[in-house]
């Protein structure tokens, strides 16, 4: 089986659809009597919507009706909605018009007069955290279903530190250990320290998130480009506040989504509730502009990391913190990160403290390996420096500090079922044949060198288990039924292979 997958060229079943045109996206489809919608967004990073006049706008030719925040399904605390009187980032949509055309309804956009109350906002997670420093919310900087909102600081002590370029020593909402960290540093043959800022990253999928509804009775039919039609579907009548069974949703094709789509979002919610305020199927084309807002960001982290080894490359103890930029909205990837950094690494002893800070930022989702991606490109080079510092084979210190099958990880001690890591890198290192190409590394070329590497990073995926069915028919031919979401890697088809 493996001499027939690996290196084979295999065309996707949903291939031939594409070149030709015929893969219908959330913008292709139609409806009769059909009208588009345009996004007013905010010009501002956090402020109140203090009047609002769409006179002119209404009055002109073409244009049907406005849809506003007090007119669409409130949420409480940090919760998105899909128009909002109070934006919290730049972009985010304050009402849509309803019109003929495209061009009409932008025409209304800028006929509306709206003015703001700026108030005060923070893009830098650091800068919440500093004492007296500013807030995403009004109400604070953290939140809890159970007691609410809440102002998180670190001390004058803490930024202290930050300031002179040393790891702080703060207290975090999250915060375990295993182990006696401290012992294994003093016993450690070399202690590395490192500050590393990774970066928030768009995701910007080739298919902006344009999608159309139109209602048919109690019935509503959105034509949308999602991951997972199953959790949209959910996610989107619990927004609207309908029953799932009244919603046909349709996602022939999507267009990549690597997280940003799982369960859709929210401007998914604005032709529905349009169409169900004029009765007439409306149309919202996002543009390449507005995705980089109301699309969705990996989230950034700020983090100091600690690294202690034994003289044979063995990793000793971990201190990691990481303070976390969310958006609005709020994001989880570093509490992932945090177990990645356990599992990849093994070490007997470490501490992870974390925190995510609301920000005035655009909103943030996952992104291809969640928390893995983040942190193994910020302690792999650590890794190496290790190596050379220790005189250990840059493949030997990762073999070393890979997990077996009894490793423990993270906050609760999970175990792992199976891990085939040592395997992989040892099949790996004779495939690429690894000492030839390690004894070129470096070497120019004129304008190019030779570079080599090596890296891994697990993930948590399947970790609770899939459902699928298979069927064989009378015909001699395999149905594959399975809940696979299609988010632009065509693991959507692998099933499908030869």
């Amino acid at each position: 089986m493996a001499e027939r997958l690996v290196g084979a060229d295999i065309a996707p079943p949903d291939l031939h659809a594409k070149i030709t045109g015929r893969a219908r996206y959330a913008e292709d489809f139609r409806a009769p009597g059909m009208v588009f919608a345009k996004l007013l967004l905010s010009p501002m990073p956090h402020a109140r919507v203090r009047r609002v006049d769409a006179s002119r706008a209404l009055a002109m030719e073409g244009v049907i009706d406005i849809l506003r925040a007090d007119e669409v399904p409130s949420r409480d605390g940090p919760r998105e909605a899909c128009l909002t009187d109070t934006p919290r980032y730049e972009g985010e949509p304050i009402l849509a018009v309803a019109a003929v055309d495209e061009e009409t309804a932008a025409a209304a956009i800028e006929a509306i007069e709206i003015d703001f109350e700026p108030l005060p906002f923070v893009i830098d997670p650091l800068e919440s955290l500093r004492p007296g420093g500013p807030n995403a919310y009004v109400d604070g900087n953290q939140f809890s279903g159970q007691d609410g909102w809440s102002d998180f600081k670190w001390t004058d002590t803490d930024f202290a530190n930050v300031d002179a370029g040393q790891m702080p020593d703060p207290s975090c909402p999250v915060d375990w250990t295993k182990g006696d960290p401290e012992a294994a540093f003093a016993e450690s043959a070399l202690v590395l320290e490192e500050t590393i800022v990774h970066q928030s990253l768009t995701h910007h999928p080739m298919e902006p998130r344009s999608n159309m509804a139109y209602w048919e009775g109690e019935t509503l039919h959105a034509f949308v480009s999602t991951q997972s039609s199953q959790q949209t579907k959910f996610a989107l009548a619990g927004a609207l506040q309908i029953d799932p069974e009244n919603i046909n949703l349709v996602s022939e094709y999507c267009g990549g989504g690597f997280g940003s789509k799982i369960a859709g979002t929210t401007v998914m919610q604005i032709p529905a509730l349009l169409s169900r305020k004029i009765n007439r199927p409306v149309m919202l084309r996002i543009t390449r502009y507005e995705e980089n807002y109301v699309g969705r960001a990996r989230p950034g982290f700020q983090t100091w990391l600690k690294m202690g080894f034994l003289q044979d490359g063995k990793c000793n103890a971990i201190d990691l913190i990481i303070v976390q930029e969310s958006g609005p909205y709020g994001a989880g990837d570093f509490n992932t990160a945090g177990m990645i950094a356990d599992l990849t690494y093994t070490p007997q002893n470490m501490r992870f403290r974390g925190v995510s800070m609301y920000t005035n930022t655009p909103p943030k989702a996952a992104q291809r390996g969640p928390g893995g991606a983040q942190i193994i490109s910020m302690m792999e080079p650590i890794l190496e420096k290790a190596g050379r510092e220790l005189g250990v084979d840059r493949f030997d210190i990762h073999r070393m500090n890979v997990p077996r099958g009894d490793v423990q990880f993270g906050p609760r001690n999970a175990t792992l079922t199976s891990v085939h890591a040592v395997e992989a890198l040892d099949q790996g290192r004779e495939m690429f044949d690894w000492d030839a190409k390690l004894a070129i590394s470096g070497q120019r070329n004129g304008s190019k060198v030779t570079g080599v590497g090596i890296g891994l990073s697990p993930y948590t995926a399947g970790s609770r288990g899939r459902d699928g069915m298979m069927i064989i028919r009378p015909d001699g031919k395999l149905y594959v039924h399975q809940g696979i979401g299609n988010l632009g890697t065509h693991s959507i088809a692998d099933t499908a292979r030869p």
